[in-house]
């Protein structure tokens, strides 16, 4: 059981610790505040740390020491502990300034009973809420968009191993004058944007590093990535300090879709750090700023002058960059408005007919021949059903799946009643928060502008009272997301059905997956068909052949699929396609309330 001992933070307070037969020589973490400020740490003997903090001049006006004590605490835990305080209290902001420059820990790192451990640090939050160091419960801060893009999130060996190789390929185009191009691939939930924040701190924050404490303790490096971070920030150092004469890189971060992008600009903002909002993009806006590098999320989405809802600003900024509007593209623009560029990649993510194909996206990376690094993000950390799960559903979509299989840590139904799924997703968002619906795009969005989507319920009040509808399945009617803009996080989200626009790049807890009218099944050729009649994407259909629309619908499901940490509830409007997907999904019915 975890005990939070409070000690003065002086001479006095480390008489006091001394005493203690764990205050000298066994692990703990500790937090160091005074009202506004605190700093968290970890250690295997609190009262030696503690005697080096004395004498720091930033930490030695502070007033208290918390330190945390468990009978059961090792090395492992602590550093895992360490991370997970910092990044929970730099969300929860009960205190102003969190002192720590590093984020604990760099690489997540599995332990005996990490699991255990896990759950029991729920047990010590509640006790800092008991205290009053801490504000907000476990739930509030996990379900924050400055928790999920948080640049305290520490990353995986596989993550840490590419940021690593990127920020050095990063260096080698500044140093050998050449524009460089770090492409990173991996599917939905592979953590693409939380590296790409990672580095761009690292990258912001490197000048501010001190060399004594980079990172990293010394007592901490146990493997080559460790110390492999640790010699590669000190090179960005040091290559700021002496080729750029202390200047900061000027930055951008490229999100083609506007609704993540309003998020992670808004994060940007909460967080401070040296991140600020105006590194977050649009592609039209490369050429405001003389950039020296250029991340793209979602880069897949990345667009060519087809079925856009505007052609001026596309045309504009081509011929801005003398280009030729009818042949270019957005990546061409990204590619040629920086000295490095880092994109982040996943040729089955493309949903729109605007989207780059596979094949112009590398056919334009050969056009300008860059020094041209790939990476591959292989493992899973958004879904809790694991690369299991993500293979499953792609196998499902590709109809080359034969058995059922019961997915272990991941609540995956299927409903007959499809207001049945509706109810229980929303009383998932109810119990936890950010559990939506979200259908294909078989009917028409006919309740678009009635009203100006104001952030409450107002609208949608409105509309209901007016008898208005757009998603009508047997008797029950239901309304398309009031705007495409941060949807999730909108109150009127709890009772709007999204669509791919409005999730895309987004973890929900639970996801409510509607197959719509334009998707079935035919058992005879065992495939699925597409009718594109009950397909309602104008500006996707336009000049788009029949094949191409259809890879681009499979890809919708299966990326809105892959949208639930938790759980994934499934309906289908064709009966077919319900047939169909209940040969590998387990049928709601089947399953207690209790169990769901």
């Amino acid at each position: 059981m975890d005990e939070i001992k409070e000690f003065e933070f002086n001479e006095h307070g480390l008489q006091k610790l001394k005493e203690l037969s764990k205050g000298t020589n066994w692990p703990v973490v500790y937090l160091i505040h005074d009202n506004n400020n605190l700093y968290i740490g970890e250690t295997t003997s609190a009262a030696a740390r503690m005697s080096q903090h004395l004498k720091n001049e930033e930490k030695k006006d502070l007033k208290v020491i918390e330190v945390v004590f468990n009978g059961r605490f090792n090395k492992s835990v602590i550093l895992d502990y360490e991370q997970r305080l910092i990044k929970y209290c730099s969300v929860d902001g009960r205190f102003k300034n969190i002192l720590n420059k590093n984020k604990g820990q760099q690489a997540i790192h599995d332990y005996y009973q990490r699991k255990f451990y896990r759950n029991q640090f729920t047990v010590l939050w509640q006790e800092m809420l008991d205290k009053k160091l801490a504000n907000s419960s476990v739930e509030i801060i996990e379900n924050k968009n400055i928790f999920k893009f948080s640049p305290y999130n520490a990353l995986n060996g596989e993550q840490n191993e590419v940021s690593i190789k990127v920020i050095n390929e990063i260096i080698d185009s500044f140093v050998n004058d050449k524009k460089g191009v770090s492409l990173v691939h991996g599917c939905a939930g592979t953590g693409k944007t939380v590296l790409a924040i990672s580095i761009i701190n690292s990258l912001v924050n490197a000048i501010n590093i001190d060399d004594s404490l980079l990172d990293i303790k010394a007592e901490a490096f146990e493997d080559d990535i460790d110390q492999s971070k640790r010699n590669t920030l000190l090179r960005l150092k040091k290559f700021i300090q002496t080729q750029r004469g202390g200047k900061e890189f000027k930055i951008g971060f490229v999100f083609p879709m506007p609704g993540i992008r309003g998020t992670v600009k808004n994060v940007f903002k909460e967080c401070g750090n040296g991140l600020v909002s105006e590194m977050v993009i649009g592609p039209t806006d490369v050429i405001k700023e003389d950039y020296d590098i250029l991340f793209v999320d979602e880069s897949h989405r990345l667009s060519k002058r087809k079925n856009l809802t505007g052609y001026k600003s596309f045309d504009d900024v081509s011929r801005l960059l003398d280009l030729e509007p009818t042949k270019t593209n957005q990546l061409e623009w990204v590619l040629k408005s920086a000295k490095h560029i880092v994109l982040f990649y996943d040729k089955s993510q493309s949903v729109k007919s605007s989207d780059i194909s596979h094949d112009e996206y590398e056919n334009t990376l050969k056009k300008y021949n860059y020094v041209t690094n790939e990476h591959i993000l292989e493992t899973q950390m958004r879904c809790e059903g694991g690369d299991t799960y993500l293979q499953y559903i792609k196998d499902i979509m590709t109809c080359r799946r034969k058995e059922c299989e019961n997915m272990e840590n991941y609540d995956f139904l299927i409903f007959d009643d499809v207001n049945l799924l509706v109810e229980t997703v929303r009383k998932k968002d109810d119990e936890m928060g950010l559990c939506k619906t979200v259908a294909g795009f078989s009917w028409e969005w006919k309740t678009k502008q009635k009203n100006k989507p104001k952030d409450d319920m107002s609208c949608y009040d409105l509309l209901v009272q007016n008898g208005e509808y757009d998603i009508r399945i047997e008797n029950h009617k239901y309304i398309w997301n009031l705007t495409n803009e941060s949807w999730l996080t909108r109150q009127d989200s709890h009772c709007t059905i999204g669509c791919i626009h409005t999730t895309q790049g987004y973890d929900m807890n639970y996801v409510g997956v509607i197959f719509g009218k334009e998707i079935d099944y035919n058992f005879d050729s065992n495939s699925i068909v597409i009718d594109l009649k009950q397909y309602k994407d104008s500006k996707v259909k336009a000049g788009t052949d029949a094949e191409t629309l259809k890879k681009l619908i499979i890809n919708t499901y299966t990326t809105i699929l892959a949208r639930g940490i938790k759980g994934c509830y499934v309906y289908a409007y064709n009966k077919n396609m319900q047939k169909y997907l209940k040969k590998f999904i387990i049928p709601a019915n089947e399953v207690t309330l209790e169990e769901r």
